[in-house]
């Protein structure tokens, strides 16, 4: 099927229609990744009437440079964005913009999917919120939330969800057709209900998960646990996920396009996984985190939060949970990944390609946008860091 098919015609024809059911499968993902909104109900982070953030121009032609791939094979740029199903491209070097490029019908106007980078920008609003009061760390989630007193999250606290460190029965199997991921799905309005899931929605379900294991022993990378982030983002603050982030984040950053994040039946946002936003507005997000915090001529984190995110991981904790292979120098804080390499980098990583790479030693910031076949590739996972470092170190 050519990816050129999928949801053209009136109506598309069967077997080129895109649907809730199939939107996260090859090769249905390559038309989903960008029309999310017209698959799965949002709210919108609004941009607001706020000037753009202008980004300056220092173009470059990347796409010849080579890199030594998995195999030990020399590979150009271009031609591994090209086999890896890249949507969008962006490198920004010095705040200035040296590479922007488009793949499969993605525009620069057009939101896309950023999988589990939102759960990046999630924790930096929960970041926000510390530096006002309004959140400690040190708080246990229980008091925050009565609602899981009886759940995984009673007893663990706000820095063990920020961490993924908490002690939880979930298994984060991308490829599982049932079990708890499967229900999770349905209940955010990710898949159709089953029986078992009708009138379900996702907070209810969250409150149903039960302890496995010690809370901070070790990292276990559990999506739900960032949905519970948002919750306890709007318990917090009394407001929609969706209207805090606009006005603490998008607006002031200086934001070019609105972004929107899907929510569930209630209304309930998937801070996990579900936040959709243009490839410019993600790399200036990404150069936001580079400036310690400044965006647009003002600051808009808290640059102790983000020096507690690039320092303070517990290595031990890494060590002894699910890390990743390609990352065994690196660790995880504050939901970001700590790659440990010579440039001080450290990403947002979403399945399926998504990338926000940021090294501070190099001034470089990578956006990447993508929709493979795979929710995780462990050889285009090592594969994009060579690539991120080639252009980090050639510039």
């Amino acid at each position: 099927m050519k990816d050129m098919n999928l949801m053209r015609g009136s109506p598309p024809k069967e077997k080129n229609q895109v649907t809730l059911e199939n939107w996260r499968t090859p090769p249905f993902n390559r038309w989903a990744f960008h029309h999310v909104r017209e698959l799965i109900p949002t709210a919108c982070i609004s941009r607001g009437a706020d000037s753009v953030w202008s980004l300056d121009y220092q173009t470059r032609d990347l796409m010849d440079l080579i890199f030594t791939d998995h195999e030990n094979k020399s590979i150009k740029v271009g031609q591994f964005l090209r086999s890896s199903q890249t949507d969008g491209f962006m490198v920004l070097h010095q705040g200035r913009i040296v590479t922007e490029c488009y793949f499969n019908d993605l525009e620069q106007n057009q939101p896309h999917i950023l999988m589990s980078i939102s759960k990046s920008l999630t924790a930096t609003l929960a970041g926000i919120l510390v530096s006002r009061g309004l959140l400690d760390p040190a708080r246990s989630v229980g008091t925050l939330i009565p609602e899981v007193t009886d759940s995984a999250f009673a007893e663990c606290t706000l820095q063990h969800i920020l961490d993924m460190t908490v002690g939880v029965d979930f298994d984060e199997d991308y490829l599982a057709n049932e079990g708890l991921i499967t229900a999770y799905r349905e209940v955010s309005g990710w898949k159709p209900p089953t029986s078992q899931t009708i009138g379900g929605n996702l907070r209810s379900w969250l409150v149903e998960l039960k302890k496995s294991g010690h809370h901070g022993a070790q990292f276990h990378y559990v999506s739900p646990c960032t949905d519970l982030l948002g919750w306890v983002i709007e318990r917090a603050s009394g407001r929609t996920f969706h209207e805090l982030f606009s006005e603490l984040i998008w607006q002031p950053m200086g934001a070019e396009f609105d972004a929107y994040v899907t929510v569930d039946k209630l209304g309930a946002p998937r801070t996990a996984g579900g936040l959709c936003v243009t490839l410019r507005d993600l790399a200036r997000f990404g150069q936001m985190w580079l400036n310690n915090g400044q965006a647009n001529g003002k600051e808009i984190v808290p640059r102790q939060w983000i020096h507690d995110t690039t320092t303070h991981f517990d290595r031990c904790a890494w060590k002894a949970g699910d890390s990743l292979e390609f990352l065994p120098d690196g660790g995880y804080r504050n939901k970001w990944w700590i790659t440990g390499n010579d440039m001080e980098a450290y990403t947002g990583i979403g399945v399926y390609g998504q990338w926000l790479y940021i090294a501070p030693r190099a001034q470089t910031v990578i956006a990447v946008l993508a929709s493979q076949p795979l929710p995780v590739d462990d050889n285009l996972s090592s594969d994009s860091m060579s690539c991120f470092e080639a252009i980090t170190k050639a510039l």
